[in-house]
């Protein structure tokens, strides 16, 4: 959780997201071996959220030290609102229990919940930074794994990648 809601401490929790979701998707991945369509899914989920970390960090190196004084408080309030989800407290986050993950179900829905909760904090992200072409591409990505893992759970169907149409 933002201890201080500021654009800095947001982006770094943004980071330390995005490393937590990339070791859970690889856990899952590796947990779900025996199924490939769900191991390649965790897989491919792992990769970008690796890619978002690192353009987060990118994002990170561009923010001042010393922010200057916030222009909109409800902004920084809703950000901090944002990070106030299990996947963002403490250092376990989306490991959190995840012994309890029994099911390929279980694992996708878990897999939901994150991408939600992902989608809302880094759009609370956005209304703090601005415009930005790697925050917009990032929040695409979080989109369409969102619709992908919940068309995935929804119909059983088989996935042929994330870009699937379906």
């Amino acid at each position: 959780m933002l201890k201080k809601p500021t654009l800095r401490s947001g982006i770094e929790l943004a980071v330390t997201t995005e490393k937590l979701g990339a070791s859970f998707y690889k856990t899952l991945a590796e947990r779900y071996q025996d199924n490939a369509e769900i191991s390649e899914l965790f897989s491919m989920l792992a990769k970008d959220e690796e890619a978002h970390e690192a353009q987060f960090k990118a994002l990170l190196s561009k923010v001042p030290a010393e922010e200057p004084e916030q222009k909109s408080e409800e902004k920084y309030t809703y950000l901090a609102a944002a990070a106030m989800s299990d996947f963002f407290s403490g250092e376990e986050g989306p490991m959190k229990d995840i012994d309890k993950i029994k099911t390929r179900d279980d694992a996708l829905a878990r897999a939901f919940a994150l991408e939600k909760a992902s989608l809302l904090y880094y759009h609370a992200v956005q209304d703090v930074l601005g415009e930005n072409e790697i925050l917009k591409a990032i929040i695409r990505a979080e989109k369409s794994h969102l619709v992908s893992v919940m068309k995935y759970l929804m119909t059983g169907a088989k996935m042929r990648g994330l870009s699937d149409n379906w």
